[in-house]
């Protein structure tokens, strides 16, 4: 998915909380609802699409009618910068 607005911050013990936000119109063209589940599936694919070897946990969606955002949360941890093979994660499924 294009046109993600990303923010993070590094935190004290070197993980980040990360920021995506998209627009509902883009977001629901592709996924039926904003729950963790289709913002986790958006999260790893954000992740897979710019080389980012984070591990993400606490992935909390939020739908803002009246901005027309999806933003979804999490917290990445790199665990030492060892790379993550995303072929050991769960599969990514795209939908067309």
């Amino acid at each position: 998915m294009d046109n993600i607005m990303a923010q993070r911050n590094k935190l004290e013990d070197g993980s980040y909380n990360l920021s995506l936000e998209v627009a509902d119109s883009a977001y629901f063209n592709i996924y039926d609802n904003a729950d963790k589940k289709s913002g986790e599936e958006l999260l790893r694919n954000y992740l897979k699409d710019n080389s980012d070897d984070g591990r993400y946990e606490n992935v909390k969606v939020n739908h803002n009618k009246n901005r027309h955002l999806v933003n979804i949360t999490a917290k990445l941890n790199y665990d030492s910068n060892l790379h993550t093979e995303y072929e050991n994660r769960a599969t990514i499924m795209y939908k067309k």
